[in-house]
């Protein structure tokens, strides 16, 4: 009876105890990576839509049942599964999948694991790049890359970045690096169409192994765009939306400016000019000060939009969006508008053998640009009129064009200037339209477990379309009219782009045992194709005239043919093709080479031995974090030497587009005729080619070390690079009797590059409810020329200054003799003569290289990320030191032969007199002012340290949006180009030019902006 009951007592408890497990109760825990909570994690009952995320502080609250498994999943980490048992507070650790799947890097075309890589490769993600206020994407890569040297060497929206690559290798071919957008070699370098939104990463490639690859066009380095795409998974849509409001503003220079009494007391003691005529009672109670650059310049304002759709399953995922930006200029009158759409679709079969893609994406465009900058006519740039028009003019003395005309005549200087610009803005229009299309799609299949053929084909379709037009009642229209009757002028000119790319591929992979071979064999075809039309309608009716539709054309007449419009045509085209292949060996992830060759042919050489290349390259690498005496440590996470070297080449012969230099060929004599040759006859035009025309070669070698310590919380990499180009393209001369002075050509000439660089980031502090992470990054190059046999060894550029480019030396260093200041017994400027001598009367014998160039030495960046509970910092400084350019900008205000015309410097009420010779400042009639033209007088140092972005932004906590459909909410705010530490007094020390005059300055940029994904 005792054991029956026993029985039923058991029985009784197992149903109680059932019963108890079957009722929901709450279930609480936290997520965390071991070290840091994650915040927003998500946490589902299995097979169930019961679900919650976790708060600011990785915590989490959901019903549940005991036996019930929970899927817990946070972006960039494993998804974990956790039984639900007794127990009521769990705490998950979730695995970085990072470290489970390796991050991979690009290597030549196609990418690796970051472990099994041997390359010198930099990459840049979306984090860093979206939402930032660039029109140009490239430009927001600014000190994110060691050994790049990027360079917005204009403040105009939309234009164009300049970007060298460990240094400048070539001194009259182009120095652009290959962009390679989602696997297509494009042409095209500038993103003004292109939303930096779209992009997922960006990865710079530098070395041998990483670039030898792309052969002929891998000499300046290789930039490789990657746009976003969804993931293969869980069937999933995700949709994010993101708007910025920003205010742009003008980065002033540190010049000191005359106001109008003192600029009028600089004349009267000149003797010159308004001032001259008025006696100092009469300047002391002048009341006209205007400030021109007010009137020229304003506060911009920019706008964007971007939404994006992402769609995710087992087996097909896409990405699409639409954005909008627009973005004013500080300068009145410029401004970009832009629309684009793109869409990527991934898929594969079942079985996982067969996979594709499809990436298209439409950009349309609208610039408005400043004309005539950098110097220019003195009547048509803005920035010219801006700065150094006299502030005593009022911009109410302009009535209309023909009244300015006059005014224009009775003075007969430019003195009138700021007015004449006034008449610009009136009367000028342009506007560049520019549509793009870019489609490529990719299919692989899997023929055998080892064995995969790939095929990839892309085409770009670029339209560009540029009008300007001077109305014909215009002053400019006036003062350039060649007889009675014809003014004003407009011009439509269009182009049109087609790049198009076919890629086949055999990849065999195998792994066997500690074993693992990569072999892919591969041909390529590349062409590009432009087309222009030119058209230039001379003669414009004033009364029926309206822009850029072509109402207003007048008619040619039988006694007046300058009303014939004035057309021209061409078309260019440039193939290459080439065939590579690369083999890559790996040891039990222990040890790796990596082994590649090219063979390209270019349309730009003549003849078979000319036309076609070899290049190649081979790299190794050593993991010595697989070491035992390295694991002994205990304190490498991460520790490769690697190593490469190879070859690539140049064909582009001058700088320019990629149509540059073909038409005339650079390797055949072209014959043309032109008219008025002799006595007024038509005669013949020479071009001459030199048939041996071919590549120029760029051999490099690099060695580099990988380093992670301490769970990675510091990591790093260091480079040793050295580049040799050699077979530079040339212009040497030949005798003037054939008809021309000079002829381009394969020189003994040869440029080196040597350089270090690093990269390096350390966490300082990393838990669950703050994290911080320094950063930075620098290099040093020196760039040496060497091989130069004509003229002693020596190539002269330009005039006054001149630039100088010989054995031993840099690319175009200042070729100048020393400034030393002012005579103090005449107010003349004294100069240092070869001896070491002062001199008032320097000679061309007298100058010498500076040793100085506007190629910075050292360039870099630094910057911290910062996060506290949802709150975020982050911040990037841009530094380039060692770097010389002239101020032609100070220059212009320290000329007395402005006085009279012109606004000058303050510091001229300080020049030498009689009575005052303790001066730095030279007499106004100092006879000796033209020598300081080939001096280093206004030669200044252009070093600087920019913070170039923060951004402070809070994410809201889920616990805020939980009951609404968003999945995450972030606010920001953010600033560009907030200051400069430099010595550099003019408007922006950053610059891809050896002198600076009147060009558009960057603007200071602040960005409001909301990202919502849903």
């Amino acid at each position: 009876m005792r054991s029956k009951f026993k029985w039923i007592f058991t029985l009784l408890v197992a149903l109680s105890m059932q019963f108890s497990f079957a009722q929901e109760k709450t279930v609480t825990g936290v997520v965390t990576d071991g070290g840091m909570s994650l915040p927003g994690a998500n946490v589902v009952v299995k097979g169930t839509k019961n679900g919650a995320s976790a708060d600011l502080d990785g915590k989490f609250s959901i019903k549940a049942k005991a036996g019930d498994v929970l899927i817990v999943s946070f972006q960039g980490y494993e998804t974990k599964s956790v039984t639900v048992g007794a127990a009521n507070n769990y705490r998950v650790v979730l695995n970085e999948a990072a470290k489970v799947l390796e991050a991979v890097v690009v290597q030549g075309y196609r990418t690796v694991s970051k472990k099994l890589a041997v390359t010198s490769a930099a990459t840049v993600n979306s984090k860093t790049i979206e939402n930032r206020p660039n029109a140009n994407a490239i430009n927001t890569l600014q000190g994110q890359l060691a050994g790049v040297n990027i360079t917005a060497s204009t403040g105009q929206p939309g234009s164009k970045s300049t970007v060298i690559i460990r240094g400048l290798g070539t001194i009259t071919g182009n120095s652009d690096p290959l962009y390679v957008i989602d696997g297509f070699p494009s042409n095209s370098d500038n993103f003004r169409s292109i939303n930096p939104n779209d992009i997922a990463t960006v990865d710079v490639l530098k070395d041998a192994s990483a670039i030898s690859e792309y052969g002929s066009r891998g000499s300046n380095g290789v930039i490789v765009i990657k746009t976003k795409k969804g993931s293969y998974g869980e069937a999933k849509t995700t949709f994010r939306y993101s708007t910025q409001f920003g205010i742009s503003e003008l980065q002033k220079p540190k010049y000191s400016y005359a106001t109008s009494r003192e600029l009028l007391k600089i004349e009267q003691g000149y003797g010159s000019g308004l001032g001259a005529t008025l006696t100092d009672a009469q300047i002391d109670a002048f009341g006209v000060q205007t400030d021109w650059v007010d009137y020229f310049f304003r506060q911009g304002t920019s706008v964007s939009h971007n939404f994006s759709i992402e769609n995710n399953s087992k087996n097909v995922n896409s990405f699409t969006s639409v954005g909008y930006f627009d973005q004013q200029g500080v300068l009145e009158t410029t401004g970009l508008k832009r629309f684009t759409i793109r869409n990527n679709v991934n898929g594969k079969s079942a079985n996982e053998k067969f996979k594709y893609s499809v990436n298209t994406a439409i950009g349309h465009s609208k610039n408005n640009e400043a004309t005539n900058l950098g110097g220019g006519a003195i009547n048509r740039n803005y920035v010219l009129g801006a700065y150094i028009s006299a502030p005593y003019i009022s911009p109410s003395t302009y009535q209309n064009p023909a009244q300015l005309f006059d005014l224009y005549n009775t003075d007969g200087t430019l003195l009138y200037t700021p007015l004449m610009l006034i008449d610009k803005l009136k009367t000028y229009n342009n506007l560049t339209e520019e549509t793009r299309l870019n489609v490529s799609a990719e299919a692989s299949y899997k023929v055998f477990k080892d064995l995969t053929a790939r095929i990839r084909t892309s085409g770009e379709l670029l339209s560009n379309r540029f009008f300007q037009s001077e109305h014909p009642n215009s002053f400019n229209a006036l003062l350039f009219e060649p007889q009675v009757g014809y003014k004003g002028f407009e011009d439509i000119n269009q182009r049109r782009e087609f790049t198009f790319n076919n890629l086949y591929q055999i990849e065999y992979n195998k792994t066997f045992g500690k074993h693992t071979v990569n072999f892919v064999a591969s041909s390529e075809y590349n062409q590009s194709r432009l087309n222009t039309n030119n058209f230039r309608q001379r003669g414009l009716n004033p009364d029926t005239f309206v822009p850029n539709t072509g109402a207003g054309y007048l008619a040619d007449t039988s006694a007046n043919d300058f009303y014939v419009p004035v057309v021209s045509a061409s078309q260019l085209r440039v193939d290459l093709i080439s065939y590579f292949a690369s083999l890559d060996y790996d040891f039990n992830k222990k040890y790796g080479v990596v082994g590649s060759y090219r063979r390209d042919a270019s349309s730009r050489f003549l003849g078979k031995t000319n036309q076609s290349k070899s290049f190649w390259s081979f790299g190794a690498r050593w993991n010595l974090e697989e070491e035992n005496f390295v694991k002994s440590l205990n304190i490498f996470d991460v520790l490769k030497l690697r190593g490469s070297t190879g070859t690539v080449g140049n064909q582009r012969i001058v700088d320019g587009t990629v149509f540059a230099g073909v038409i005339p060929p650079g390797f055949a004599d072209i014959y043309s005729i032109g008219n008025n040759a002799y006595n007024g006859g038509q005669g013949y035009n020479i071009a001459f080619g030199y048939p041996d025309l071919r590549w120029e070669t760029t051999k490099q070698y690099n060695i580099g070390l990988d380093f992670e310590l301490f769970k990675s919380r510091l990591r790093g990499a260091f480079d040793i690079y050295n580049r040799n180009t050699y077979d530079l393209f040339l212009s040497e001369p030949i005798s003037p009797a054939v008809g021309a002075l000079s002829i381009t050509k394969n020189s003994n000439a040869n440029i080196t590059n040597k350089g270090v660089e690093l990269n390096i980031a350390y966490d300082v502090i990393k838990n669950s409810n703050v994290t911080l992470t320094l950063r930075a990054n620098g290099s040093k190059n020196k760039n040496v020329v060497d091989g130069i046999k004509t003229n002693n060894g020596q190539i002269f550029a330009g005039t006054a200054p001149s630039y100088l480019t010989q054995n031993g030396g840099t690319i175009e260093e200042p070729y100048v003799y020393p400034y030393i200041g002012v005579n103090p017994a005449n107010g003349n400027l004294l100069f240092e003569d070869i001896n070491g001598n002062p001199t008032e009367t320097p000679t061309t014998a007298d100058r010498r290289a500076s040793g100085k160039n506007y190629i910075p030495v050292y360039q870099g960046g630094f910057g911290f990320d910062f996060d506290y509970k949802g709150f975020f910092v982050s911040t990037t400084f841009t530094y380039a030191f060692d770097v010389w350019r002239f101020d032609f900008d100070l220059q212009n205000l320290y000329d007395p032969s402005n006085i009279g015309t012109f606004n000058v410097t303050d510091d001229l009420l300080n020049a030498w007199t009689p009575t005052n010779t303790n001066t730095q400042v030279p007499a106004l009639k100092a006879a000796n002012y033209a020598a300081a033209d080939d001096s280093d007088r206004f030669l200044r140092d252009a070093s600087y340290i920019r913070l170039r972005n923060v951004q402070l932004g809070y994410k809201i906590p889920k616990r805020f949006i939980e009951k609404t459909f968003f999945k995450d909410v972030t606010l920001n705010v953010q600033g560009e180009n907030l200051f400069n530490i430099t010595k550099w007094r003019g408007f922006d020390p950053e610059s891809d030019r050896n002198a600076d005059v009147y060009q558009y300055p960057t603007p200071r940029i602040i960005t409001l902006g909301l990202d919502l994904k849903f």
